[in-house]
């Protein structure tokens, strides 16, 4: 009885998990469909001749579909399945497409010549009601993934703490206090990615260690229509766990590798952080995008009684800003 009662609490937490592979399987499906849907009309237009006013008018829906699929493709990019369920329906469907119209195309047009127009016109608009639905769908993936966004956190990053530790000479001077030399203890962290890549060493002093980053917070609105909030890990600072020894003990910060959305290439940088200075300056009247730099919860390096701790803590982001587990 117990064991059930874990397996369905377990399987009650993990319906945020669930529902976005749900939704990560359709969205693979359907940009497939999107794909398949666009590489169609391609064929079409450069196949079939037909007068001037409709290759025209082939002509601009072929663009609207490359268009729908860019922009599909990269808003549902981050949450695209690539589990075999997914790939075979995705695999599946633009093969039934090509397959259905290099037939059409093989046929060429005495079979549009026999074809009354009640049912050509009846073939558009199963067609075009297809498209819609096929549409519809998009929406609806694009909106249940920015409600689960906001249900569940976002992991960024995996502060692991070894135990490890090691003298590092260091030289500071306290506030109206004479210079000071000594060999303090630093503790042996590191940095990984949520799936547990190593990204980064480093080695601090203090009692504990924080993590800074840059954010980028859009609307509810736009979390729901699938837009998720951006971030960039900028460095992780010491800290101590007294206000005596924050003053006296020496303050240390290691830059972190750039990481996140945000992270851009250094040609980009200039301009990434004079609209980021924007956003910051139009914070109160700006009720869609809201840019600033938080700092998470302090992890503990050592114990009541000063031993090193070993524990890995998992950094997430919320729409409050950064939280820990």
């Amino acid at each position: 009885m117990l064991t059930n009662a874990r397996a369905m609490t377990s399987w009650w937490i993990d319906i945020p998990g669930q529902l976005l592979a749900a939704v990560g399987t359709t969205s693979t499906v359907v940009l497939a469909a999107f794909g398949a849907i666009t590489a169609r009309n391609l064929l079409v237009l450069v196949s079939e001749v037909a007068a001037p006013p409709l290759r025209v008018l082939r002509g601009l829906f072929t663009l609207v579909l490359i268009g729908l699929t860019l922009i599909y493709g990269l808003l549902v990019q981050p949450r695209l399945s690539l589990a075999p369920t997914a790939l075979v329906l995705a695999g599946g469907i633009v093969l039934a497409v090509l397959l259905i119209t290099f037939y059409r195309l093989s046929r060429g047009s005495a079979r549009s010549r026999r074809m009354r127009p009640a049912g050509r016109a009846a073939l558009t608009l199963g067609k075009l009601l297809l498209f819609l639905g096929l549409v519809v769908v998009a929406l609806l993936t694009l909106i249940s993934a920015g409600y689960l966004e906001l249900w569940s956190d976002r992991p960024i990053l995996l502060v692991q703490l070894t135990g490890r530790t090691r003298p590092e000479p260091i030289a500071w001077s306290p506030p109206n206090q004479p210079a000071r030399t000594a060999r303090l203890p630093a503790h042996q962290v590191l940095f990984r990615t949520p799936s547990g890549e190593r990204i980064s060493e480093a080695w601090i002093y203090g009692d504990e260690v924080a993590v800074k980053a840059r954010v980028l917070r859009l609307s509810p609105w736009l979390n729901v229509m699938g837009l998720p909030n951006l971030f960039e890990l900028q460095f992780a600072h010491n800290g101590y766990s007294t206000a005596s020894r924050h003053e006296s003990m020496p303050p240390q910060a290691v830059e972190l590798p750039p990481l996140g959305p945000l992270a851009v290439p250094p040609w980009w940088r200039s301009l990434r952080q004079r609209l980021l200075e924007t956003f910051q300056a139009r914070q109160p009247e700006s009720a869609w995008v809201q840019a600033s730099t938080i700092e998470s919860t302090y992890f503990p390096l050592v114990d009541a009684n000063g031993d090193p701790i070993r524990a890995v803590y998992r950094l997430v982001l919320t729409p409050g800003g950064l939280s820990s587990s």
